[in-house]
């Protein structure tokens, strides 16, 4: 997933779609990461995966 993130718009979104199928706490740093993107829909994606932890 650490690969993923670091390619394009795409790849990141579906790293983001692995963390949310695996829902687990291990997958939190690339949430956390995906929060401070540039591109708005990681941002907004990220943070609705970050809210399913709380």
């Amino acid at each position: 997933m650490n690969k993923l993130f670091k390619g394009s718009a795409e790849d990141k979104l579906k790293a983001l779609n692995l963390a949310e199928e695996l829902a687990d706490k291990s997958t939190l740093p690339i949430i956390r990461r995906g929060l401070k993107d540039m591109d708005p829909a990681i941002v907004e994606f990220s943070a609705c995966l970050i809210r399913k932890f709380k």
